[in-house]
């Protein structure tokens, strides 16, 4: 029956999505009402429905989301846009590292590579041709950044990701153990993409960034450095919790205690950002009248409540499949086929890539994530690496890929590139972060200790 109910929701997501052209937040919770119907389990429908409202990680991700409305309509990423461009711009090929950072940064607040690619592109493309970048090498540049960016926290697809660690492995680490993790695999994605970038820099005329174009370094951090304390400041709580919640904490609050703080701390995180990002704001002389707030909160609600609703489904439906047992049936079934670790460490990430290129990388995450991460564990990989890699694979691998994606044609557009030679060099980005992700779930790549 797995592979029936499995059929069932691809054939649901290609009816209404892709032919139907229906939003996903509507096509994610018929799908979740047509597999309660056909699983003979829709008089549990009130069930999964208060489970999924009561869970803190569906609080957690739409404050960080508000976080990153708040971030983009305040403008405060502006300045450490202008610290990135002070520091890298100066080199040969400056405005591509630049986008690449910047671009980065910029998307992991705001969680969506496809906004990211249309806020920066606009303005960094047209700074990459001016210092002698091929229309492509902007698109593609300006497409790896915008995909890198949901990989990096305080992107609201970790806590996700994390939920369905928790779904499949309850208790195998903390909230804090798992974002920590996600700091190695970008780290290594980052430099996939840095290696890739240089070489292909050298293969064109590229310039420094002039420098009337740039704000020289001691003026970007006179007027950014307030600025560039927000991450240290989010990630203390986190690596405070890392450290210390096997000893101080769970000396004073217990083995359950320590849990509890671990889930406060991720969802106290994001409203501390918030107050932090608006003191900042109102430090630079603005003033927060009912007005200004009525467009920030009514800007944050129209961009939060289509997710919401759409992980709501997510996380309900992946009760459902988990109560199904759909997961443990599909890896006995890989288990009786004889699919090596290596087998499913090289095929996996092609299926995601497939999918990818014609569907959001939410809706790739919530259908192909509670099928891998159980299979993914039963060939040997270890289970917060498993989590983490959805969110590379749905995230960072389809929605650059050529011909389709999403990220990568919206780039096109700005860059005005051609699509023939723009799709190649995408491929050529995208097997080598293939080639990253392959080695990274083969644990040849080290975490840095942050693996259980």
């Amino acid at each position: 029956m797995a592979w029936i109910y499995l059929a069932l929701i691809f054939s649901v997501v290609i009816l209404l999505f892709i032919i139907g052209k229906r939003p996903m937040y509507e096509v994610m919770f018929l799908a979740l009402v047509v597999l309660l119907i056909v699983s003979g389990r829709w008089q549990h429908f009130m069930t999964y429905m208060t489970e999924t409202v009561g869970s803190y990680l569906l609080f957690t991700m739409a404050m960080f989301i508000i976080f990153g409305t708040i971030v983009e309509k305040t403008g405060i990423v502006t300045d450490i846009l202008d610290v990135i461009a002070a520091l890298a711009g100066r080199f040969t090929g400056g405005a591509g590292y630049v986008t690449l950072i910047a671009g980065a940064a910029m998307s992991s607040v705001c969680g969506s590579g496809t906004g990211t690619v249309a806020a920066a592109g606009t303005f960094m493309i047209p700074a990459m041709k001016k210092t002698g970048f091929s229309p492509e090498l902007a698109a593609t540049t300006t497409a790896a950044a915008g995909t890198l960016g949901p990989l990096i926290p305080p992107s609201a697809a970790i806590p996700v990701m994390y939920s369905m660690l928790v779904a499949v492995f309850p208790g195998y680490c903390t909230a804090s153990q798992f974002w920590m993790l996600a700091w190695p695999v970008c780290f290594w994605l980052f430099i996939q993409r840095l290696i890739t970038l240089y070489v292909l820099i050298r293969k064109n005329n590229v310039q420094p960034i002039p420098p009337e174009d740039r704000m020289p370094l001691k003026k970007a951090l006179k007027k950014g450095w307030r600025t560039l304390l927000l991450p240290v400041l989010m990630a203390a709580l986190f690596v405070f919790d890392n450290i210390f919640k096997d000893t101080l904490i769970a000396d004073r609050l217990g083995s359950y205690g320590a849990e509890t703080f671990s889930q406060v701390v991720l969802v106290t995180v994001p409203c501390i950002a918030c107050v932090f990002v608006l003191l900042l704001w109102l430090g630079k002389g603005n003033k927060l009248s009912v007005k200004e707030g009525y467009r920030m909160v009514s800007a944050g609600v129209t961009v939060v409540a289509p997710i919401i609703m759409m992980t709501f489904s997510g996380f309900a439906m992946g009760s459902l499949l988990n109560d199904l047992e759909l997961a443990s049936q599909i890896s006995a079934q890989f288990a009786a086929w004889g699919i090596s670790k290596w087998g499913v460490i090289i095929v996996a990430p092609l299926i995601f890539t497939l999918l990818g290129m014609f569907m959001e990388s939410s809706a790739v995450y919530f259908l192909l994530g509670p099928v891998f991460i159980p299979i993914a564990i039963s060939v040997g990989i270890d289970p917060m690496l498993a989590a983490m890699m959805v969110n590379v694979l749905a995230n960072g691998m389809g929605q650059m890929s050529p011909p389709f994606a999403l990220c990568l044609l919206l780039s096109m557009g700005i860059a005005e590139s051609d699509f023939k030679k723009t799709s190649v060099q995408a491929a050529g980005w995208c097997a080598a972060q293939y080639i990253a992700v392959v080695l990274m779930l083969g644990g040849m790549l080290p975490m840095f200790g942050f693996l259980k």
